[in-house]
């Protein structure tokens, strides 16, 4: 580090304890701005932090926040320099699957605006051709729709044919169809029509739920048939982002030990809910439950807890008011696929969980949180049974548990997908006039309803599914 910047707060990046350095990013932020040569500084602060794998550190968060802080301040030139390091730094991200990492770089690179396509077009070029592993170069690819926002005719016309190029290689089976979908919405944004054909092909090619959904949803946007359903990453400002990528990188490094893996972590994690759930069931508190509630407890209790982490962060000392609220209103009407006579049994069976925390002193706030849930119950029924508020995924399984479908079944719930979709076009098909194209309609759901191998298993045997339906798979 040069003594023209040893003043700025280089300390407050690099501790681990106390709350998020605000004041040190936005001094950094202002630096940058006034200072580009600071931007080297830190790029060599971030790579040497990169390095250190064995050392925890937020500075691969600091560092991205930093330029998102100075972005709308900086010269193009700036933004160029800066965007091409965050743009190489993303693949890297991506081929290490450091996930959250990867979502800040990409909220970075994006907040620079259109000046980094010409880097994001080079790269994506130098994709390796034929790749099955392709994780790593998505986020990339989402860069393109920075297009839109520019009137450099060059660069449009350069970016229309990289994702035109893309999205013929998948019709080629070249590349994996997920891979298309930013392409196929930057097509769309761009209102590129001649790639109508193409999308409208690729819709029919790729099954729904490997991104067929995803291609047809992009053909009605560019046909002006619907409207665009979603900010981009780096349209979410800064102070909204960094604190829950912060948040999970706090709890990753509080769980981790000397030469931990992410398995042992997982396992951990999963252990102890387990010996919580059996805790709970084995106490006075459970054998209070009706026989009928006491029938569906041991699933309601590893999805309590197992979604209040997975979801929300939280650990069962963390089962705040807002996190049980979150989970109620929330998380479990999207997640979970069942009648409302199950729904009815998950409020008594929190409440009563919330008092055994409490009991064991787990959870000294558990009497109160539990007074709450008791309070919410009626009204966090009517939202887990109000179809609107469930996700995709659940509204595909309902429909399909409903027509007599096992939802443990990934082969039978595809080939009842396949038979709603195509029974749909057919109806479509002999409704329209004559002289009327056939638009087929979004099928209905846009990702595979799977079942996540900690999530509790579908089967209602309060087992998770890795340990029960998904044993063998």
């Amino acid at each position: 580090m040069t003594d023209r910047f040893s003043q700025l707060p280089w300390e407050d990046l690099r501790r681990m304890d106390g709350d998020l350095p605000w004041s040190a990013l936005e001094t950094f932020a202002e630096a940058v701005v006034a200072e580009p040569e600071l931007a080297q500084e830190l790029f060599a602060e971030y790579d040497r932090a990169w390095r250190a794998v064995d050392v925890p550190t937020y500075i691969d968060l600091y560092v991205p926040a930093i330029f998102t802080l100075a972005a709308p301040r900086l010269s193009n030139e700036q933004r160029r320099e800066i965007g091409g390091f965050l743009v190489d730094k993303l693949i890297e991200a991506g081929i290490e699957e450091a996930e959250v990492a990867e979502e800040c770089l990409v909220k970075a690179a994006g907040a620079m605006g259109p000046a980094i396509l010409p880097k994001v077009l080079d790269t994506l070029d130098s994709m390796p051709e034929g790749t099955k592993d392709a994780v790593a170069w998505s986020m990339c690819w989402s860069l393109t729709a920075l297009a839109a926002k520019t009137d450099d005719a060059a660069i449009r016309d350069r970016t229309i044919q990289t994702c035109l190029r893309l999205l013929e290689q998948i019709e080629r089976d070249e590349y994996e169809e997920f891979l298309g979908i930013s392409a196929a919405w930057t097509l769309a944004l761009l209102k590129h029509m001649d790639a109508a054909p193409l999308l409208e092909r690729l819709s029919k090619k790729v099954a729904p739920i490997d991104g067929g959904a995803d291609f047809r949803e992009a053909l009605r946007f560019l046909q002006g048939q619907s409207a665009h359903p979603y900010t981009e990453a780096w349209e979410v400002p800064v102070r909204e982002w960094l604190p829950s990528a912060w948040e999970s990188g706090r709890k990753w490094y509080a769980q981790q030990g000397p030469g931990d893996s992410e398995e042992q972590e997982e396992a951990a994690v999963s252990k102890r809910q387990d010996e919580l759930v059996d805790g709970f069931l084995a106490s006075p508190h459970a054998a209070k439950l009706s026989e009928a509630v006491a029938e569906d407890a041991p699933y309601i209790t590893h999805a309590l807890l197992e979604y209040a982490y997975t979801y929300e962060g939280a650990t069962p000392e963390e089962l705040t008011k807002s996190t049980m609220k979150a989970l109620l209103f929330d998380v479990l009407p999207r997640k979970i696929s069942a009648e409302q006579d199950f729904f009815e049994k998950v409020p008594v069976v929190a409440e009563s969980l919330l008092r055994w925390l409490a009991s064991e002193g787990i959870l000294p706030e558990g009497e109160s949180t539990a007074d709450a849930v008791r309070e919410w119950a009626e009204e966090s029924v009517a939202a887990a049974t109000d179809s609107r508020n469930w996700g995709p995924a659940k509204q595909f399984t309902m429909q399909a548990q409903r027509a007599g479908v096992d939802a443990t079944d990934e082969k039978a719930l595809r080939r009842y997908m396949l038979e709603q979709t195509q029974a749909t076009l057919a109806k479509h098909a002999c409704e329209a006039p004559p002289s009327a194209p056939v638009t087929p309609p979004i099928p209905i759901v846009e990702h595979a309803p799977k079942v996540g191998r900690n999530d509790p298993c579908p089967c209602g045997s309060g087992k998770k599914y890795k340990k029960c339906h998904g044993a063998a798979k």
